[in-house]
Order: structure tokens, then C-alpha cells, then sequence
């Protein structure tokens, strides 16, 4: 029997591996994926995240200190920072980094392995699996779900999976590139209904290219690369485009008897970005603190894993409530409205105020949203677009008084 198996061979569940397993605890990894790591990204990743969960210099592709901005009718704007903010990494790659370290201390993954049941009782968790070849199955005392965003696991272990919550989908491509050397954020209907998109260089030569939104992406990605290469800016597709799920907020109990879930599993993405690997990674060290203290106590029961669902609140809960009341806002304003709101924002005099101050951060949105709602040219400016965007003002400031 295993002391922990970790479902998802994601950013949360090989962290939780490696803290488990580099203190001497029997860990299982479980994924039906060959390639670990492999999932949808655009490989940016706050410089906070590389220095807590560090990043072998060889993986990152470069630094980002700055990108530009383009607004519904077209007008550029360019966004600087004071230091580098992110960085570019082969996601892939560092993600099975951190996998290859928790093998070498001593976690075992079995991969190919696709879980089809879960039980959980008071002699403890049972995972049953599905392989090419055959079934089998794994017990453990404990069980962390990090198996990616809507897994049916959560039903299974008696949690609700968050699947009637708010989510968005993600589209995305590598292309071979022309001219372009930061990345570039497209805001408008036209592009990506309610979100954005984006061209994400990963060095002089390639990109990535991709889109999110909560509508049905019908075309979308292929029209906006079509613009971008009518303007000279990419050449042809180096990858097939590909789709994921990005959830918009946490699912509704991220613990139970014997177990706890972590990352796209749990919900754990910024509503603003979609970006969730510092998330998740935080989430699956939690996950793994929790764990050894059940394991040292013997008591596997939820409400002593309840601690866990305290800890990430208390770290990034703010961030996700006060993320997801601003894309609200945002996907209430239309684009008429955007392109106001991004020339006043995005004006030299407010961008000292909000992004260009000392305490914006790449990774904690929440005092950046919050000043930018309350600030004294861009509230009224907001309050002016009438009744269908400033109840959606007024529920983002009082989210921020929780």
C-alpha cells in the first residue's frame, strides 16, 4: 500500500510528488498521458513562480518585461515594466523536470495508466486503472486529484467537479513568425468574443498563437491566424491547433475523507489570464503539507483535511474572487466601451498608477484590479458606460471587502 496516490502528472501533482516522496513517503503518480507535462500552455510564468519553483536556465526560451496591447479598433499600445515580470519556458519541459526529481526521490508513475473508479472507505482508497494491455489497481491512505479541469474523479471520490461552474475554452497553435518580438494581446469581439488573444514568441523564429473565450470557438483561431499572417506577422502552422478547458472558479470542496484536490482539478486558475501554474504548484506543496500531517496524525478524515482548503484560501482565495468579478466586468463592456477603457488605461499617467507601480505583480492581480476600478479617472469612466456595466463594478469592490 502507498502512502499518497497522486492522480495527474500535472504542475500540482508532481510537486505534491516530490515534497511526499523527498520526505520518505510511498508515492504512487498515476496519468493516461505518455508524455508528462504535456497539456496547452502558453509558457509564460510570473518570475516569483521561477524563483519558488525554479526553472533550469536551458528551459527558458526568454525573459518578458514588456508587450503590446491591441485594442478592438486596432489602436497599439505598449506596455513596459520596471524589471522583468515573466518569463518564456518549454512548459513541457519543466514540468516533467520537476517529475524526473521526484522519481530520483523516490516517487514511482506509472504512465498509460488511465483511472476508471475510486473508492474511499475507513480502510482507505482504492483507484482502480485501466492500461493498453489490462486492469489493475492501487490502494493508498490518501488520494490528491490533480487530474485536470471537469475530471469525473471528483463524483467518484464523493466531490462535486465543478463541471455547471463558469469556465472558458482555449485554442491554441505554433507558428513560424515575422517580426515580432513581444508578445502581443488582441482585446475585441472579433478576435475572441468576451476575452483575447494572443502571439506569444518563443524565440525569433516561432510563437505561440492562441485564443480563449466562453463562447464556442468556431473558427475563431483560424480567422484571427489568417489576419495575423495578412499582416505579416506569422508565416505558416509549425502544430495542429489544439483546444483545453479553463476553469473560472474554484469547485466548491477541494477535500474529503482521505482526500484533497489540487490545480485544474480544484479550479485553480487566474479568471483574468487563465494562467495557472504558480497556482497549482502552490496548491500541490499545500496538498503535500496537508498530507504528511494526516499521515504523521493517522486522522484521514475532511474535517482534518479541511486545513488544506484554509491554507489556499488564505494565500490566493482573494486573487480568484477578485479575478473572477473582473472579468465579469470585463465581458460586460463591449468593444466600443474597451477601446475607451484601454486609451485612458493604458494612457502613460495611469499605466505609473496600475501596472508601471512598485507593487504590481505578474502572479497576485487582485491590487492592480482593485486600483484600476477605483482610480479617479477610470471609476467614473466605468460608472459612464450605464446600467449594463457598473453593477458589475459595484459586485467586484464589494468582493474585495472579503
Amino acid at each position: 500500500m502507498y502512502d499518497v496516490i497522486i492522480v495527474g502528472a500535472g504542475p500540482a501533482g508532481n510537486v505534491a510528488a516530490l515534497r511526499l516522496s523527498s520526505k520518505g513517503y510511498r508515492v504512487a503518480v498515476l496519468d493516461w498521458r505518455y508524455d508528462i507535462g504535456d497539456k496547452l500552455c502558453t509558457g509564460i510564468v510570473g518570475t516569483e513562480c521561477s524563483e519558488a519553483f525554479p526553472i533550469p536556465s536551458e528551459l527558458i526560451y526568454r525573459q518578458a518585461n514588456s508587450a503590446t496591447f491591441i485594442s478592438p479598433n486596432g489602436r497599439e499600445y505598449d506596455v513596459g515594466s520596471n524589471g522583468d515580470q515573466a518569463l518564456v519556458v518549454d512548459r513541457v519541459a519543466y514540468i516533467n523536470d520537476i517529475a524526473e526529481t521526484a522519481m530520483s526521490a523516490g516517487a514511482t508513475y506509472h504512465l498509460g495508466h488511465r483511472v476508471s473508479g475510486v473508492e474511499v472507505d475507513d480502510a482507505g482508497v482504492r483507484v482502480q486503472v485501466r492500461t493498453s494491455n489490462n486492469s489493475t489497481s492501487f490502494s493508498a491512505k490518501m488520494l490528491v486529484l490533480s487530474s485536470g479541469f471537469g475530471t469525473p474523479l471528483l463524483r467518484m471520490a464523493g466531490l462535486k467537479d465543478g463541471k455547471d461552474s463558469d469556465f472558458m475554452m482555449g485554442a491554441q497553435t505554433e507558428v513560424e513568425i515575422d517580426n515580432v518580438s513581444d508578445t502581443e494581446v488582441y482585446v475585441g469581439d472579433q478576435i475572441a468574443p468576451e476575452a483575447f488573444g494572443w502571439v506569444v514568441p518563443l524565440d525569433e523564429s516561432r510563437a505561440h498563437v492562441g485564443l480563449m473565450s466562453r463562447q464556442p470557438l468556431n473558427g475563431h483561431l483560424e480567422k484571427f491566424r489568417v489576419q495575423l499572417k495578412s499582416r505579416g506577422k506569422i508565416r505558416d502552422e509549425i502544430s495542429a491547433p489544439r483546444r483545453w478547458g479553463i476553469p473560472l472558479k474554484p469547485v466548491p470542496r477541494t477535500y474529503a475523507d482521505r482526500t484533497l484536490v489540487a490545480g485544474d482539478a480544484a479550479g485553480f486558475a487566474k479568471p483574468t489570464t487563465g494562467g495557472g501554474i504558480y497556482y497549482a504548484m502552490l496548491s500541490g506543496q499545500m496538498a503535500a503539507a496537508t498530507a504528511m500531517k494526516a499521515l504523521e496524525t493517522g486522522d484521514f478524515s475532511a474535517g482534518k483535511l479541511r486545513s488544506y482548503e484554509d491554507d489556499w484560501k488564505e494565500v490566493f482565495g482573494h486573487e480568484l474572487r477578485v479575478g473572477y468579478y473582473a472579468r465579469l466586468l470585463f465581458e460586460s463592456m463591449n468593444d466600443s466601451q474597451l477601446d475607451r477603457m484601454m486609451e485612458m488605461f493604458l494612457s502613460p499617467e495611469v499605466q505609473q498608477d496600475t501596472v508601471l507601480s512598485s507593487d504590481f505583480s505578474f502572479d497576485w492581480h487582485s491590487k492592480t484590479i482593485l486600483k484600476t476600478v477605483r482610480h479617479q479617472d477610470l471609476r467614473p469612466l466605468i460608472t459612464s458606460f450605464g446600467s449594463v456595466v457598473t453593477p458589475f463594478l459595484t459586485r467586484l469592490i464589494r468582493s474585495s471587502l472579503f
